[in-house]
């Protein structure tokens, strides 16, 4: 049997507290991936956009984007046709991501548009994508179940989604 010293005093995070966390490591936040994964997420994140589905001229969201590497991956998808909406609920990482999107020099990263929002309350029509990616995200939100319900809506019937991080849930 496992005990934790009081020490030890585990609590939920909040859906505030993790928004200031995440505002807090921007700056470093694609070096801590890096490390983290021994690299490995950018093979992840191109094996979650292949699987996504996204085509030329597609409309796809990047939910919890982050600081953008799914997105600009599915730029290149979608083409200067399509569209890309990376949704974040960091400002910082936001920035960082424009800032990477500015940095890029092909036609088809000026079809990038970062929204600052919330995955448990996405501000699009229902089925308004023809694919929806969702990184790591899901482990952080909140309420993952809402998160899977709004993602489910705003995505077009019998399309794709596709997540680095998604697993076996129990509701």
């Amino acid at each position: 049997m496992i005990t934790l010293s009081p020490c030890c005093n585990f609590r939920p995070i909040c859906a505030n507290e993790r928004q200031a966390l995440f505002n807090r490591i921007a700056p470093v936040y694609d070096n801590l991936n890096d490390l983290l994964s021994l690299g490995r997420h950018r093979i992840w994140k191109r094996m979650a956009v292949s699987w996504s589905g996204a085509k030329m001229g597609h409309r796809v969201l990047d939910v919890c984007c982050g600081s953008g590497d799914l997105a600009l991956l599915l730029s290149e998808k979608v083409g200067s046709n399509g569209k890309v909406i990376g949704l974040d609920f960091s400002e910082e990482q936001l920035s960082v991501a424009a800032s990477r999107q500015n940095s890029r020099t092909k036609n088809c990263f000026t079809n990038i548009e970062w929204v600052e929002g919330d995955a448990l309350d996405l501000l699009f029509d229902d089925g308004w994508f023809d694919a929806i990616t969702m990184g790591y995200g899901l482990r952080n939100v909140v309420d993952k179940r809402k998160a899977m319900q709004e993602i489910l809506r705003v995505l077009k019937a019998l399309e794709c989604l596709s997540s680095t991080s998604i697993k076996a849930m129990s509701y």
